[in-house]
């Protein structure tokens, strides 16, 4: 049976540096590459934490794919039928875009269809331009995801492979 423990989600416009930090999750060396980050344009998706744990990663925002939410969550629908219990890791966007609405809807809707564990929103302020946030901005979706005992914060994402091994441990069991 499927379970999902753990879900992580990487919060930046396009262009801000999403992918970039969920590639330096590879920093850890428990994800199978000598801590090396891949620099393949494509990754697998599936990646073991363990005998019985995965760890399932997105490297596309699904505003940038034109997803709906419904697709979104179709397709790790279709990944937890494999077994296992499932770790998620994302990037999204902040605003709505195309199909798919702003982040505090995507990460609630995910909670509430999944209900995982935990489940981590992980804001790029400064983006890896040096750009902050708005304060206010930060504060209204901190406190509508608190709610749901979301946990929140802000990395500085100006270095490209500095905050992987913080990423990464949010799926240490040990």
């Amino acid at each position: 049976m499927s379970h999902v423990e753990r879900a992580l989600f990487v919060v930046g416009e396009q262009g801000e540096g999403k992918s970039t930090q969920l590639r330096s999750v590879f920093r850890d060396v428990r994800l199978g590459t000598w801590g090396e980050i891949p620099t393949e344009a494509k990754l697998k998706r599936i990646y073991s934490l363990g005998n019985e744990r995965r760890l399932y990663l997105r490297l596309t925002s699904p505003h940038e794919r034109g997803e709906t939410k419904t697709a979104f969550h179709n397709k790790f629908k279709r990944v937890l039928k494999l077994g296992y219990r499932w770790n998620f890791i994302c990037p999204i966007q902040p605003n709505a875009y195309l199909k798919m609405p702003d982040a505090v809807d995507t990460i609630l809707g995910f909670f509430d269809q999944f209900s995982p564990e935990r489940t981590r929103a992980v804001f790029l302020s400064p983006n890896r331009k040096g750009e902050s946030k708005d304060p206010d901005k930060l504060k209204a979706m901190f406190s509508l995801l608190w709610r749901k005992k979301i946990e929140c914060l802000c990395v500085d994402a100006r270095t490209p492979d500095a905050n992987g091994k913080l990423l990464a441990d949010f799926f240490d069991f040990t």
